[in-house]
């Protein structure tokens, strides 16, 4: 007899509405497969206007949309870049709670950006015997997983275009200081990063090469894209014509470590990525912003042994190599 295997149904809410559920990620994941919303009704049993209500329903509950489509009953179908990654999100927030041989469940969740400081962090944390679990999401993601409840930690760096603050203008928009405060981190170094004999003065200089890019949602992904639109003002090009001549803009990985790594290894020519994780595998770095990463905490995980550590070693960093540490480091910002 095999062993059991334990679940409880992850619900992802806004204001009180059920946006994303099992039956939900069911329908993605096997119109990710068969490429047919047909093939989803009848391996589900559910009604054809069942399952467009299911997908406008989490479209319009995350202002994003999850699907690409052609016109018609048979259309074929696919899942956007930003549905795979709420696909595999929700699966991995699953599995957390899935019965495991050891008996080990963490009961602290990290979501958000990728960050060395915060993966140094995490490491010693675990080695000392606390569990934690980690997803490398993306600030956006992270944020809203704070926001819905299915994180502890988000660690962000999202610059608002309009006002070039970072953070809080997000906090705002999305109305995340009911269930979350934020904790001031510190400034670290963003950069165009590549092998050493490859030489990048002009910005222009990258037209000609190949790129790993970001995924969408992350807080790099977005400093990448103003920085082709400030390519496109300058070379007269279209925000639209830019990105299609950038070779590699469809290249994309989830954390910084993917970026160096394909650098690293010749796969692509640069990438957008920190200086810390650049300069620690021989990468060169050109600046390009020096960026504020700030912590999120769900306001009812503030008194969790693991969050309560997690904050008090982010109050005590020292400096290292592409960071700067701020006198504000882990002030609490709460509204």
């Amino acid at each position: 007899m095999g062993k059991p295997r334990f679940k409880i149904e992850v619900l992802l809410e806004q204001d009180g509405k059920v946006i994303m559920d099992n039956l939900t990620a069911r329908l993605l994941e096997i119109l990710e497969k068969r490429g047919s919303l047909l093939s989803v009704v009848k391996d589900l049993g559910l009604p054809y206007s069942r399952a467009w209500e299911l997908i406008n329903r989490l479209e319009s509950g995350l202002n994003v949309k999850v699907i690409n489509s052609r016109r018609g009953y048979r259309g074929g179908m696919s899942l956007t870049t930003e549905g795979r990654e709420l696909l595999s999100t929700y699966k991995s927030m699953v599995n957390r709670y899935v019965w495991n041989p050891d008996g080990t469940v963490c009961d602290t969740v990290y979501a958000g950006s990728d960050d060395c400081i915060v993966r140094d962090v995490i490491n010693e944390m675990r080695s000392e015997g606390y569990c934690i679990d980690a997803y490398w999401v993306g600030s956006m993601n992270g944020l809203s997983m704070v926001i819905s409840g299915l994180a502890d930690i988000a660690g962000i760096h999202l610059i608002d275009p309009m006002s070039g603050e970072y953070n809080i203008p997000y906090m705002n928009s999305m109305g995340a200081w009911d269930n979350a405060v934020l904790i001031r981190g510190y400034m670290r170094l963003l950069g165009i990063v590549h092998r050493p004999y490859l030489s990048i003065g002009d910005l222009t200089d990258i037209l000609g090469l190949r790129m790993v890019n970001r995924n969408p949602g992350s807080g790099t992904r977005l400093a990448t894209e103003l920085l082709l639109n400030g390519v496109a003002r300058h070379t007269g090009y279209g925000t639209d014509e830019i990105r299609r001549i950038v070779k590699g803009y469809n290249d994309v990985v989830k954390t910084h470590v993917e970026v160096t790594e394909k650098v690293a290894r010749g796969l692509a020519d640069y990438g957008i990525a920190i200086a810390g994780q650049a300069l620690s595998m021989g990468l060169a770095v050109r600046p390009i912003a020096l960026e504020e990463f700030d912590i999120v905490v769900s306001r009812v995980s503030l008194n969790k042994p693991a969050v309560r550590e997690f904050i008090r070693r982010i109050n005590r960093l020292g400096a290292r190599p592409g960071y700067v540490m701020l006198r504000n480091t882990g002030e609490v910002y709460s509204r």
